[in-house]
């Protein structure tokens, strides 16, 4: 069994609901919750956009291979009306993005862990924090608490219960 850390992410309408309608559809289709943060949100990360997002990061038991969960996220993007356009980042249903999978470092044609833009991104890290406190950067080395000290993004969060 692999722990596999996943961002969830939405700024259209009914965010919540696609949050909530991801994590029942990643629980039937990769294995056991383990963990899930609170919600938080944020401004759009890498470009404009009226849209506030909504991000949770949920931990998961599997014995799926990190190519198969990567798969399988794609398919319930799309299953939840993902659109993806090849003009960069834009407002969207929902996002379901592996940030790690266990200690597994890699870089193929489509998947690259731990996420590259990780460490970068204060919406990924301040939710991982809240789940996983001890957790180290298998690629870096260094801590969540190190990373979150580094971030270069200084955007605010709010924190929703």
């Amino acid at each position: 069994m692999q722990t596999v850390g996943i961002i969830l992410g939405s700024n259209l309408q009914g965010k919540e609901s696609y949050i909530q309608s991801a994590i029942v559809l990643l629980e039937l289709n990769l294995g056991e919750v383990l963990a899930k943060s609170s919600l938080y949100a944020s401004p759009p990360w890498g470009y404009e956009s009226t849209n506030e997002y909504l991000n949770q990061v949920v931990l998961f038991r599997t014995i799926l291979s990190s190519e198969t969960v990567l798969s399988r996220n794609l398919l319930i993007e799309k299953v939840l009306g993902r659109v993806r356009e090849d003009k960069g980042y834009t407002d969207r249903t929902i996002d379901i993005d592996i940030l790690f999978y266990e200690d597994e470092v890699c870089e193929t044609e489509t998947l690259t862990l731990p996420h590259p833009r990780l460490h970068l991104r204060k919406f990924c890290l301040e939710p991982l924090y809240e789940v996983l406190p001890n957790w180290k950067h298998p690629k870096m080395r260094f801590s969540i608490t190190e990373l979150l000290k580094n971030c270069p993004d200084k955007s605010e969060l709010t924190k929703r219960d």
